[in-house]
């Protein structure tokens, strides 16, 4: 370790200086306080790795839905048959009935009924198999040893 000029040790006069009984300021010898210093590095190595990958899977599945459908009958019911007045379409239970209204020339004029158009609404359902592609995910963690070490799955510890 390098000390300055002035702080090293003059053993050299002392070494040749002779022992005498009484103090003399020729023979006087100096110490030098040597503090020492030290430094801590942590260098990190590797010692092994963990990777994480999302895997996406699509599988088609059948899955059962129910199927609505409506169907409309129409029926043309003939009336012929003499009213007083209009009147509006009415609804009775799943049929809407639509008045068709006529003049015809009798010996008076009069308004006759001459049909009714009866529409149904008929509901249906029925069970059907669809496919639909259904998409899930799930993470692989794998580790390895080392650096050069062979990729394993890591199993579940909980």
């Amino acid at each position: 370790m390098d000390m300055p000029e002035s702080a090293k040790p003059e053993a050299q006069s002392a070494d040749r200086a002779e022992p005498s009984d009484a103090p003399d300021a020729s023979d006087e010898l100096r110490l030098t306080a040597v503090q020492e210093q030290l430094n801590v590095d942590v260098d990190r190595i590797e010692t092994g790795s963990v990777r994480v990958r999302k895997v996406i899977q699509e599988e088609t599945k059948p899955v059962s839905v129910t199927l609505r459908q409506e169907h409309v009958e129409v029926r043309r019911v003939p009336i012929s048959r003499p009213v007083d007045e209009r009147y509006a379409p009415r609804q009775e239970g799943d049929t809407l009935i639509i008045p068709v209204f006529e003049y015809v020339p009798v010996v008076k004029m009069q308004l006759m009924l001459k049909e009714e158009v009866h529409v149904t609404t008929i509901e249906s359902q029925q069970e059907a198999v669809r496919e639909f592609t259904l998409m899930s995910e799930e993470l692989v963690i794998e580790r390895r040893e080392g650096t050069d070490g062979e990729w394993k799955p890591e199993t579940d510890t909980e």
